[in-house]
């Protein structure tokens, strides 16, 4: 993870989705303030804040699933982002419905307001594997859509698929984030798998954790006795 936050080698991208997004908002900030992260690729819960705070008219009942879920707020943090970090910041182009059992890939200027989005279409996973083909070190976390839903596994399976592909360092971690990605690809391709989704996102945000910081201080009363 200190490979990541530190030094890591350009271009970096961060590749955000899934529904618990409060935590990677906070690192969102932190990694666009310090330089870590090049270019940002949302999807998921992610990709329809930032297309909200767009301007982009996401509908009736994606508003009212934020705000069910107090997420709203995010909407105004993600405009500050959007303008104070200009081109390092994709959304989706397009997105996927369910429309008569099957599966509809529409942009997102004529996305059909009374219904919600499970996945990114393909025009926007082209548009992401072409970025994460380029990058040179990769953090992912959150899977794209619904994958859950054989409809709308086409986006998180091309995202885990591009990132195993790469020849950049990558990092994925969380729970829901591992277990789609092992439903795809060989976990042996991605560089580092994370089981600890919350721990990781806070190290990545800057924020200490007390049990690394306890090893620290053990680690330098050690070298400290070593040498007397």
């Amino acid at each position: 993870m200190t490979n990541v936050l530190h030094g890591a080698e350009k271009p970096a991208v961060f590749v955000l989705g899934g529904a618990k997004i409060s935590d990677a908002f906070g690192m969102m900030k932190t990694v666009l303030q310090n330089g870590t992260a090049d270019q940002i690729l949302t999807s998921g819960v992610t990709g329809l804040v930032m297309l909200a705070a767009a301007g982009v008219n996401v509908g009736d009942k994606t508003i009212q699933f934020l705000k069910d879920r107090d997420l709203l707020g995010f909407v105004e943090e993600s405009k500050d982002y959007l303008r104070d970090y200009p081109g390092k910041i994709f959304m989706p182009v397009d997105i996927a419905i369910e429309q008569d059992g099957t599966r509809l890939e529409i942009d997102v200027q004529a996305m059909p307001k009374d219904t919600l989005y499970p996945d990114i279409g393909q025009k926007t996973i082209d548009a992401y594997t072409k970025i994460i083909a380029a990058a040179k070190t990769i953090f992912a976390n959150g899977p794209a859509g619904m994958y859950e839903n054989p409809l709308f596994e086409k986006g998180t399976r091309g995202i885990w698929q591009a990132i195993a592909d790469s020849d950049g360092y990558s990092v994925i971690g969380g729970g829901d984030t591992i277990g789609s990605a092992r439903r795809f690809i060989d976990l042996g391709k991605v560089s580092y798998v994370c089981t600890g989704g919350g721990a990781m996102i806070r190290f990545l945000s800057g924020k200490k954790l007390p049990l690394i910081e306890a090893m620290e201080k053990a680690y330098a009363r050690d070298q400290a006795r070593s040498t007397r």
